[in-house]
């Protein structure tokens, strides 16, 4: 028999659909990163570490500049704990963008220092330190200018008006309404005489991308510079509520979805198009006829290199119990208890040792197992005898 080795060109000719698949996977999974990612270059934004676009060192770094002790954290234990040193003189900068905190710990950050500034706070955040304040729009009206006479707004002309709107109640007591926007404000403070609570949802004017136009940094330094200690608070994984409502999908980047969509749907298509490529099956000649002699021997090989004497006896003992079943004239569907009550009921022999022998001995060696394969081939032979017409 000749066995030809594929060529260079047959291997290639073969893969070349797998090949076109897995570049469709790999210019989708692309694709997918460029549209959902288009529009942030940093997978968490505000990050105080982040020096791309959507972060916001370069104001950190100004801060620490002027004079300002800058400390990032991201829990809330550790924020409480840096907030002790000094509570009256510290500042927390607070924004949760994975929406991990309730009410409950939003108090506890509102109440461990003097001034707390919230980044586009949700409605959770605003109910527990903003009372009146609600959630409106989106903005982007290009700029803006403040409306009221906040003392840290008095240095600040123009500020880019990108971010969230908020709207402010008649019921919201000491609220200042400030960078007037299309539908609602950009800033709202709160002063009760004992904290200041200041919700800003301009925050692109932080960002590195932005910070040097208009006079974004000079609100942002007044703003978050109104104390000598900055605690920028970030949520992260200590955080995570027990046994809460979230799901994995909001703790893990927005391209995770669309990519695993991807790679389904390209598995399934594979699929599909491999399955129609079988065709019927079809019976195929052998190209070697091998004996029945030496199958039997090349098992009884196998069986020894194992060790597998239960499992060979085995295999001896389903031959003699369906011969046996012939022999005495019972159905195909006759069980190993029929054949052993009718053996023994036929030779004059005790069932028990009949069963022994078909059924229940274990060989310990290999001498053990010739004999029970001896008494396999004695019982026969009685058996045979036995339903010889005389």
């Amino acid at each position: 028999m000749t066995v030809t080795t594929p060529g260079l060109g047959t291997l290639a000719r073969r893969a070349r659909p797998w090949l076109v698949l897995a570049g469709i996977a790999v210019v989708g999974a692309v694709g997918s990163l460029v549209v959902v990612g288009s529009g942030a270059t940093s997978g968490r934004p505000l990050d105080p570490t982040d020096p791309r676009t959507a972060g916001t060192a370069a104001l950190v770094e100004v801060l620490r500049g002027s004079g300002v002790d800058v400390q990032v954290s991201d829990s809330l234990d550790r924020t409480l704990e840096l907030a002790a040193v000094a509570p009256r003189d510290t500042t927390i900068v607070a924004h949760d963008a994975l929406g991990l905190l309730d009410a409950d710990a939003w108090s506890r950050v509102g109440t461990a220092s003097g001034t707390t500034v919230l980044l586009q706070p949700d409605d959770v955040a605003l109910g527990a330190l903003a009372p009146g304040v609600t959630t409106g729009p989106a903005a982007s009206d290009g700029t803006t200018t403040p409306s009221c006479a906040l003392p840290a707004l008095d240095r600040v002309g123009e500020v880019t008006a990108t971010g969230t709107a908020y709207a402010v109640d008649d019921d919201a007591d000491g609220a200042v309404a400030c960078l007037p926007l299309t539908d609602g404000h950009g800033l709202v403070e709160l002063d009760d005489g004992d904290h200041v609570t200041t919700v800003l949802g301009l925050t692109d004017a932080l960002t590195n991308g932005t910070i040097t136009e208009h006079d974004d940094a000079a609100m942002a330094l007044t703003l978050l510079g109104r104390t000598d200690r900055v605690v920028w608070y970030q949520p992260g994984a200590d955080d995570l509520p027990v046994g809460g409502t979230g799901s994995l999908a909001s703790l893990t980047p927005r391209w995770v979805t669309p990519v695993l969509v991807l790679a389904a749907v390209t598995a399934l298509t594979a699929g599909l198009w491999r399955g129609r490529r079988l065709g019927p099956l079809v019976v195929e000649r052998l190209p070697v006829v091998v004996a029945a002699d030496e199958t039997r021997e090349g098992r009884a090989r196998l069986y020894e290199r194992a060790g597998a004497r239960g499992h060979a006896l085995d295999q001896l003992r389903l031959g003699a119990l369906g011969r046996l079943g012939r022999a005495l004239g019972l159905s195909s569907t006759a069980g190993v208890d029929d054949v052993v009550g009718r053996t023994a009921e036929l030779l004059g022999a005790d069932p028990r040792g009949v069963r022994h022998v078909l059924v229940d001995a274990l060989p310990q060696d290999d001498a053990e197992l010739v004999r029970l394969g001896d008494s396999l081939r004695d019982l026969e032979a009685a058996v045979a005898e036995a339903v010889r017409p005389r």
